[in-house]
């Protein structure tokens, strides 16, 4: 799209606090043309400037100049305003919008000034009634950003929606052009595999200028890596619902993959109108699928290893550099799946998860229980549907899940939510709730790490893990040091920490110290995760086909369930989840770890889990005692996408006769036909002299 079409309104914009929401238009214009106003940078979530942890009204204003021609289409769009807002124009009311991750337009052509021109936007983020409305009659549809534990003050009545994230958080654009204005895409992939074809339904939706021509030609041209590989012309007319289907044969289709499978090939979808660059998009071509409750893209299983993300609390914050960094990190921890947890990110977000080939399971903006009006499920309803149709395009997006935890609210409230998600998208995988039969909280809210060998809560695990203080560098940017050995006080509440699942649940030794504090409760999240990964891992397709560790990085200053904390310092898990992520994956039982002169093998049994779409051949498994190798094991064959089980009674790896009594460690290596180390673990076992 041309620079000549866009203005960009971001910058210094004026602004007035309402506090008691009793301002009007012309007042705020009338304090605007009087006196000088203190300014912000837009767009910003306002916690971020000047205007600090503020809910309720804020009045935003700006002038700006327009050169256009006076018959253009002219559009003002807002890319995200969190909450609601009424937007001004030159003393005309423009119109209203509520919701704050969906981007929105008004068209003010018949509005807008050749020259000078005064536009104020009226934001309202407002804190919900904790007497009527918050925790569990929420209205506002903000998910995590008004209401969850690993947000600022938690479920405190107090403080649980400090940090408001009001504001204009994202760009603020102004669209001129002579004709049309194309606001939304979905598209609807059918791969033909045997006949090497793919047929793409597109879904164009747009607006006309009503002063310009009835009809128009669009011309519309398929690329992929700056080739042609399909063009057509598309008549379109501004009589009509301002929609128009089209379909495209792509011949010999590059599929979109998870990286780990193949590659994520994207297409552009370009739209001309007179050799002029109105529209651009990229798309993937991928189907999907659940057979049996086991996840298939473009016909291949796959066993989905994920987590949970909320990359920042403040969206404004979360710039190209975060979100790259953050990608990185998804796939350093062999992960390919990435739930967006009771929330909705922003458009770049997805794009770099699109390019990287990661998967999304994308929830709703709803996190616990609501408001039960008809009016309620009516705006829910309108909102989920400005989500499916926003983010339709995005491959990467392969589930829609409608609400996270809502209880007794899913055979109500959800089942009009999946209807509305159903009427937009039939293509992809949707699930009415994230709820708690799905998450495993073992060794944390109850019962006790050993208990996940009973493979709880399948076959699609959408939650589990523990706590972790993170490293003493970050915990000083959090605490103050003088509150360190105080963990039952309200700060550490405030900062998410849970004292009783820490001491009376999971049992973490504080010991004499907070390093050996930070050791032990890191260590025990280590430990749970190791243990629930390689318990659900040794049952993938049988009884699990999907897992989702909770929680990969904080959004805030917290102290959570994530493996890497606000400031991007990682934890002992974030290591352990790496490594048990590894799609080639060694995962060993010790069934005995005591060993005497009248034992004879070691006990144990093991796996070798491919989630690759490859074979393997000439491996080896490697078998040290104290580091000298005591034992070699060839493996001819991996094949794909298996595993293999090796019991006790399969295994005979005999104890050496040098054994001395004491404490010594057992190795076990999984090493390629180069002997290059691919997996492993560890153990400390005794041996005692009789």
């Amino acid at each position: 799209m041309s620079n000549k079409n866009l203005l960009s309104l971001n910058g210094e914009w004026s602004y007035l606090k309402d506090s008691n929401s009793q301002f009007n238009y012309e007042v705020v214009k009338n304090a605007y043309l009087s006196k000088e106003l203190n300014k912000v940078f837009i767009p910003s979530n306002w916690y971020l400037t000047e205007i600090g942890d503020f809910a309720g009204v804020v009045w935003f204003i700006i002038e700006f100049d327009y050169r256009n021609d006076k018959n253009y289409l002219v559009i003002l769009q807002f890319n995200g305003i969190d909450y609601s807002c009424e937007v001004y124009l030159n003393d005309f009311f423009i119109g209203s919008h509520e919701g704050y991750f969906q981007k929105f337009y008004f068209n003010v052509s018949d509005k807008i000034s050749w020259g000078k021109n005064l536009l104020i936007v009226k934001v309202v983020s407002e804190r919900e009634d904790i007497h009527n409305s918050w925790p569990h009659k929420k209205k506002l549809i903000k998910g995590i950003f008004s209401h969850h534990d690993c947000r600022p003050g938690g479920w405190d009545p107090e403080h649980g929606q400090d940090r408001n994230t009001g504001g204009i958080w994202n760009d603020v654009i102004l669209y001129s052009h002579p004709s049309i204005y194309v606001t939304n895409l979905k598209v609807f992939p059918k791969i033909l595999y045997q006949e090497n074809l793919a047929y793409i339904t597109f879904e164009l939706q747009y607006y006309m200028n009503s002063g310009g021509s009835s009809f128009e030609e669009l011309h519309v041209f398929i690329k992929f890596k700056d080739e042609i590989v399909w063009r057509g012309t598309l008549n379109i007319s501004n009589i009509a619902n301002n929609t128009v289907n089209f379909t495209a044969e792509i011949v010999e289709p590059h599929l979109w993959w998870p990286y780990e499978i193949g590659e994520p090939s994207l297409y552009q979808l370009q739209v001309f109108i007179r050799n002029e660059l109105i529209f651009s998009s990229n798309f993937g071509i991928r189907e999907i699928e659940l057979r049996n409750s086991i996840f298939h893209i473009n016909n291949k299983r796959l066993f989905l290893r994920g987590t949970n993300v909320i990359p920042e609390q403040m969206l404004s914050l979360l710039k190209k550099d975060k979100i790259e960094n953050l990608v990185n990190l998804l796939k350093e921890s062999n992960i390919n799946i990435v739930r967006v947890h009771a929330h909705v990110n922003r458009q770049e977000f997805y794009d770099y998860l699109d390019r990287e080939g990661i998967l999304v399971w994308q929830d709703f903006a709803l996190q616990w229980t609501y408001d039960d009006s008809q009016e309620f499920i009516s705006n829910a309803v309108s909102q989920i549907k400005d989500m499916v149709k926003q983010f339709h395009s995005h491959p990467s997006i392969v589930f829609w899940c409608c609400h996270n935890e809502p209880g007794e609210q899913i055979h109500k409230l959800d089942e009009f939510l999946y209807q509305a998600v159903l009427n937009e998208d039939n293509s992809r995988i949707i699930r009415k709730a994230s709820n708690y039969e799905e998450h495993c909280y073992e060794g944390w809210y109850w019962g006790k790490i050993e208990n996940f060998i009973a493979i709880p809560s399948g076959p699609l695990v959408t939650e589990f893990g523990a706590q972790a203080l993170p490293n003493k560098n970050s915990l000083i940017r959090i605490l103050p040091e003088n509150q360190f050995d105080k963990p039952e006080s309200k700060i550490w509440e405030y900062h998410n920490f849970q004292y009783e699942q820490t001491f009376h649940i999971a049992k973490i030794d504080r010991g004499n110290s907070i390093d050996d504090f930070i050791e032990n409760s890191q260590t025990y999240q280590a430990n749970l995760l190791k243990k629930a990964i390689h318990y659900y891992r040794r049952k993938k397709y049988s009884n699990i086909s999907g897992i989702f560790q909770f929680m990969f990085i904080d959004c805030w200053e917290s102290i959570s369930w994530s493996v890497i904390d606000y400031f991007g310092e990682k934890k002992k898990a974030f290591f352990i989840l790496k490594n048990s992520y590894n799609p080639l994956l060694l995962s060993v039982e010790l069934l005995q770890d005591i060993y005497s002169t009248l034992s004879r093998k070691f006990n144990l049994e093991l796996w070798i889990i491919n989630d690759f779409h490859k074979e393997f051949s000439n491996h080896s498994l490697l078998f040290f005692l104290n580091e000298r190798e005591i034992y070699l094991m060839k493996i001819d064959k991996i094949e794909s996408d298996s595993i293999i089980h090796l019991s006790s009674e399969k295994l005979s790896i005999k104890i050496p006769e040098w054994i001395e009594s004491g404490n010594h460690r057992l190795k076990i290596e999984l090493r390629d036909e180069k002997m290059n180390l691919i997996s492993y673990e560890e153990f400390e076992i005794e041996f005692r002299t009789i």
